[in-house]
This record gives structure tokens, C-alpha cells and sequence, in this order.
């Protein structure tokens, strides 16, 4: 009976003390609509950031490139046999290469972007996985959707973003997504909220976004990291700025540092001032921005800057976790002298492993990203513009979600000095809108 076997697989997998030995499907459930692609593309940054490699597996995509007949409305209803039989084949074509992509790596998590609407089908789906991989972690998450308006943004979003709606007259395009839609509703079983119908599985169940959460049979690191992320989530499209720390009279980034002695007290250099002052009218000058919440490290500099965006002093937050990696013996060497700088073994070690390599005395890319994680969530919340002001490493590190880069090369990504960075929300990314 795998109702009272997949329990105990999944609380004892999900303590795992790390990521990095754990292997993860999410299963995506939901109507057509409701964000699941969203979702995932945010899932997928967020895990990727945090160390674990991941991947989106998107049925919808796979149908497009393989099927053959019409994919109108009528192709969606749970009365056409003919299609219903291809739409399930399909289906398992994607799970199968999942689990083909993920038995070929030591760990990972990996995304089933998909409709799985049904009791059965997710019966079907979890079996499949567990007949590949015993040991696999299976969690489902599901977006739940009530609320009017998101509907129809998300809509909106669909037709103008869809290859099947490419090049047709948004009513008509909009007349056969709705008939799409009930097709679906038809024979749509939502995750029970009090997990009775369901019982053996383990899901997170999101009601019209973040409004409302349900977790259940949901452990360890899952529950730790993932679940927090998951209740920031919106829609919004606020700007982010990532505004690097001025010029201090003592270089305040351990980065670019001469001295390995970091200095978190420094004022702002004279040339400092001048980059302070002149951020400071321009965010001043920019409606959207007079009401940005201003997030900023413990550093005297980056202190004295966000007093210049923020004179009232009513916006700002202080986040000590903001503050830059602590590279311990090797405070103030640089990515580019760690060769000559640093010891053979910390050298080896790091260009081998540069997340779980620990500086002597200070952090590893890996407690950073820990460190950091509830300001990353805490941005991700905001519904108003926001402002991070920090040093060097904490701006590439958290560059790295928003440009989805891989954050093992947080240690070399461009972050020019006196440069402020603008990131806005679109669909399920970021963009990159100004410098």
C-alpha cells in the first residue's frame, strides 16, 4: 500500500541536513491559467540560487513540437478519447526524460510543469517516478485559483505569450482558451485541503498565489527554504534596484580591498558623496521610487547612503545579513589573486567545489546564500518598489537569481563600482532594465 510506504520515504529523504543529497520532483497541479508556469520558472531560479540544480520539464511545450492533429479547445475536452489518449502519452514521454535527467546526476530537482488535474493521474504520475527511483522525493504543488482578477490577468498573460495563440485575434484567441478552460474543469480534483482524499502524497497547495498556503507531509529543507520563497511570491512587477556600496574612505568591500583587514566603520570617501548624491536625486526624481523600501547592510557607507534615498529614515531597513562574504584569513584577496594569495589546498578546493568550500576562519558560498535567503524572500514580498544598498559580494550573489546565473559564478560576476542596477518583474523572470 504506497499510501503508508511513500510517508516515511519522504520524511525521512526531506531531513537530509543538505540539499545536495536529495533528489526532487515537483509535480506542478492546476487548471490552464492559474500560474503554474510561473511558478516553476520562479521555483527553478530560487533552487538553482541556493545550490541544487534544476530543471523545468513542460509538457505544454513538448505537445506543441509532437502532436500533430488541431490543439483547439476541442482538443482539451475530456470526451474526445482520440486526444485524451495522445495529451496522456505525451505526458509520460516528459515525465520519462525527467526522471532520465535526473537518474543521471548524484542529486537534483526536477519540475513537472503540467496540468495533472486528476486523482488519478497523480496516482499514475507518483507510481511512475517511485518505479524509477524508490528513493526519489515526490512533492506536488498546487495553484489553487478563485480570485477574478488574477484569472484574467493570467490570462491576458497566456494569450499574449503563447505559441498556440500566436497570430490569432486575442477575442478569438480568448473565446477558445475559456472553452479550454472548462474542458479542463470538467474532470479538475483539487488536492484536499485536510489531506484525506490524498493522504499518501505530499503537497503544497497554493490558494490564489501566496494568499493562503497548505502544507502537507512536508519536512526538513523542503519546508526550511522552499516554502518561505513560495509564500513571497506575486505578481507584481515592481522594480528592484541593487545599488553597490560608494567609494569608502577605507575600502569597506572585502572584494576590493587591499588590506585583509575589513573595514565596516569607513565613511564615504569624497568621490563616494558625489555617487551617493547624485543615486539619491535620481531615485528622488523617479515617482515609483518615493515610496521603495530601502534594504541595506550594517556598513557605515552603505548607512550613510540610504540616508541621502531615505531622509525621513522611514523606509529603511537595516539587514546585517546583507553584509559581505566573510573571507576569514583571506579577507581582502581577490578572485583574480587567489592563486598566488591564498593556499594550494584552499586554492584546489575551491576552484573544484566554489559553493561548499569554506575561506579559513569565514564563510562558503553555500552559508551565504543561507545567509542571505531571507532577504532574497523578504524582496520577493515587496509589492512597492525596492532598494538594496551592499557591497560587491552580496550584489553578485544576489544578481545571480535575478539573472538566473549559476551561482557558482557569483565570485566573478560585473558589478562595476558605482553602479546601481534595475530589475523588473515579467512573467515568471526578471529583466534587466537599467544601469
Amino acid at each position: 500500500d504506497m499510501s503508508k510506504v511513500v510517508p516515511m520515504i519522504v520524511r525521512s529523504a526531506a531531513r537530509s541536513k543538505r540539499w545536495d543529497s536529495l533528489k526532487v520532483v515537483f509535480v506542478l497541479v492546476g487548471l490552464p491559467a492559474r500560474g503554474k508556469s510561473f511558478i516553476s520558472m520562479r521555483m527553478q531560479a530560487f533552487l538553482s540560487w541556493i545550490g541544487v540544480e534544476t530543471k523545468v520539464f513542460n509538457v505544454g511545450q513538448h505537445r506543441r513540437q509532437k502532436e500533430d492533429q488541431e490543439q483547439d479547445a476541442q482538443y482539451f475536452d475530456v470526451g474526445n478519447a482520440s486526444a485524451s489518449n495522445s495529451r496522456e502519452a505525451l505526458a509520460f514521454e516528459v515525465l520519462d526524460s525527467l526522471m532520465q535527467w535526473l537518474d543521471a546526476r548524484p542529486q537534483g530537482a526536477a519540475i513537472f510543469d503540467a496540468t495533472n488535474s486528476t486523482v488519478e493521474r497523480r496516482r499514475r504520475v507518483q507510481e511512475r517516478i517511485l518505479e524509477k527511483d524508490p528513493q526519489s522525493l515526490v512533492i506536488f504543488v498546487e495553484s489553487f485559483c478563485n480570485d477574478s482578477e488574477v484569472v484574467e490577468a493570467n490570462i491576458r498573460m497566456k494569450l499574449a505569450k503563447s505559441p498556440d495563440y500566436a497570430g490569432v485575434p486575442y477575442e478569438e484567441a480568448k473565446a477558445d482558451f475559456l472553452a479550454r478552460i472548462a474542458n479542463y474543469e470538467r474532470a479538475y480534483e483539487t488536492l484536499d485541503d485536510s489531506g484525506r482524499k490524498e493522504d499518501g502524497l505530499s503537497y503544497i497547495k497554493m490558494i490564489n498565489l501566496s494568499s493562503h498556503l497548505v502544507a502537507h507531509r512536508v519536512y526538513g529543507l523542503v519546508a526550511t527554504s522552499l516554502l518561505p520563497f513560495l509564500m513571497a511570491l506575486h505578481i507584481g512587477t515592481r522594480p528592484v534596484w541593487l545599488v553597490r556600496v560608494g567609494e569608502a574612505e577605507l575600502q569597506l568591500d572585502a572584494g576590493e580591498a587591499d588590506s585583509p583587514r575589513h573595514k565596516a566603520d569607513s565613511a564615504l570617501s569624497e568621490r563616494g558623496e558625489v555617487y551617493a548624491t547624485r543615486l539619491a536625486a535620481h531615485f528622488a526624481g523617479l515617482p515609483e521610487c518615493r515610496k521603495a523600501r530601502v534594504l541595506v547592510c550594517s556598513h557605515r557607507s552603505a548607512l550613510e547612503m540610504a540616508a541621502l534615498i531615505d531622509q525621513e529614515g522611514t523606509r529603511t531597513s537595516v539587514r546585517p545579513f546583507l553584509n559581505p562574504l566573510d573571507q576569514g584569513a583571506y579577507e581582502g584577496v581577490r578572485r583574480r589573486d587567489f592563486a598566488e594569495k591564498t593556499g594550494r589546498d584552499f586554492h584546489e578546493s575551491f576552484a573544484r567545489d566554489p559553493i561548499n568550500t569554506r575561506f579559513p576562519g569565514g564563510e562558503s558560498y553555500s552559508d551565504f546564500v543561507r545567509r542571505v535567503l531571507p532577504v532574497l524572500v523578504e524582496v520577493e514580498q515587496q509589492v512597492e518598489p525596492v532598494i538594496v544598498i551592499a557591497g560587491l559580494s552580496t550584489l553578485q550573489l544576489l544578481s545571480c537569481y535575478f539573472e538566473q546565473v549559476d551561482v557558482r559564478e557569483a565570485c566573478d560576476y560585473d558589478f562595476p563600482e558605482h553602479t546601481a542596477v534595475e530589475w523588473r518583474a515579467g512573467g515568471g523572470s526578471f529583466a534587466r532594465q537599467g544601469v
